[in-house]
């Protein structure tokens, strides 16, 4: 009598398809199909299946891009386990090994480059990729940490790049300065000078207090009271002498005020500067602002500027016809970034598709609809599309939102995308 499956879903069905997947006999699992038999017959049955022989000529066809592909997902899981359990710390590679192989879904060392875990680690001590040593006890691995290394050599970069602005701002305002002072002429320069004395008996006197006034001092008239109660008993009378004044002579004083009138009047229009030169000293110095905002402006450039632009909510073009005929020119929105330059892109059909960046190209919408700048001095900011520069390959935007609002820029076309 032939006994039937137990029903999915049984204790009985979960325990044989526990059993039925990794850490059983290693001689009887099947790394090209994955499959992992319980008995010799089993995996003799397996080996005479059509399914694994058509594995094995695929693998016939290009033995060493499977050989590859599996030594790569080995090295990064296990270097995986060795940075994320145990840092940089010097550890038995045989531990590491055991905490490997517990995954039941792990791609076994039979089917690496490397035949012997003793293999893979001079491996990893060849390449610098970790500190290898052997003792009685077998080998010790300790991971060697780069990315500590890199954020350093970052740090410094950054610091050398922001002195290099700093001294560059330092130079700029000294020459505006230095054009300041050529405009105004000539001025004067007070230098520290030598004291020179002929006598070298006479003795050198300082006053720091001023002298206190004596009680006589005070009972008499200031001077300054005086000079002004006599001042308007003299203007009384130089009134009265004026109105007694022949009328020629009044007007002979009233022509010689008019004189000096007028030339008190040409004397100041000499001295003050003309409206040309003012206007060339205001363009001059909105020169010297713009020179400012350039740098400003090229600095964040600097900043901003990087080799990799796609992020989540904006909408992308696919240029590429290795997806087929049918995805070619279709338009979607990226939904998740696998990596900086690899995304997860849902089409207008529903369809969810990994792209990396060389395949996808940025969408215009038409004037007046919210687009984001994805790179460039505004990287991350929202704006308006104000016009589209078809010659220059460019558009006209108006930032709509953060400390630029207001402002309008124009960038290219692959710098700023449709929002979803």
């Amino acid at each position: 009598r032939v006994m039937g499956k137990h029903e999915k879903g049984t204790p009985k069905e979960i325990a044989n398809r526990s059993k039925s997947k990794g850490l059983q006999k290693l001689k009887f699992y099947c790394e090209m199909c994955q499959k992992q038999c319980r008995d010799a017959n089993g995996f003799k049955c397996h080996l005479t299946s059509e399914a694994h022989q058509r594995q094995l000529l695929l693998f016939a066809e290009n033995s060493n891009q499977y050989l590859k592909e599996y030594s790569n997902e080995f090295r990064t899981t296990f270097l995986k386990i060795l940075k994320t359990c145990h840092g940089t710390k010097r550890v038995r590679a045989n531990e590491v090994y055991q905490e490997y192989i517990r995954d039941k879904n792990h791609v076994h060392m039979n089917s690496t480059v490397w035949h012997t875990l003793t293999g893979f680690i001079n491996w990893l001590g060849k390449e610098g990729i970790c500190h290898i040593d052997l003792t009685e006890k077998g080998w010790y691995i300790a991971y060697i940490d780069k990315e500590a290394e890199m954020r350093k050599e970052e740090h410094q970069r950054k610091a050398k790049a922001e002195k290099d602005d700093e001294d560059r701002m330092r130079n700029l305002i000294d020459a505006q300065i230095a054009r300041a002072r050529e405009q105004q002429g000539e001025v004067e320069e007070y230098k520290p000078s030598d004291l020179m004395r002929t006598d070298e008996d006479e003795k050198v006197e300082f006053s720091l207090a001023p002298k206190k006034p004596t009680a006589e001092d005070l009972k008499k008239p200031s001077a300054a009271l005086l000079e002004a109660s006599g001042s308007v008993f003299d203007r009384v009378k130089k009134e009265k002498e004026i109105k007694k004044e022949p009328r020629e002579d009044r007007k002979r004083s009233r022509s010689r005020s008019r004189e000096r009138h007028e030339s008190k009047r040409h004397r100041d229009e000499r001295d003050k500067p003309s409206t040309s030169h003012r206007s060339r000293d205001e363009g001059k110095k909105k020169s010297a602002l713009d020179e400012i905002k350039e740098m400003q402006e090229m600095k964040r450039e600097r900043e901003n500027r990087k080799d990799y632009w796609m992020t989540p909510g904006i909408v992308v073009k696919i240029v590429t016809k290795k997806l087929g005929d049918g995805y070619y020119k279709q338009k979607g929105v990226v939904k998740k970034m696998e990596d900086e330059y690899t995304a997860l892109v849902k089409l207008d059909d529903g369809v969810v598709v990994k792209l990396d960046q060389t395949h996808v190209e940025t969408v215009i919408p038409s004037i007046g609809r919210e687009m984001l700048i994805v790179n460039g001095a505004y990287r991350g900011a929202k704006a308006l599309l104000e016009a589209i520069h078809e010659k220059a390959f460019e558009v006209e935007l108006s930032i709509n939102e953060g400390h630029f609002r207001g402002r309008k820029v124009r960038v290219p076309y692959e710098d700023a995308s449709k929002i979803a």
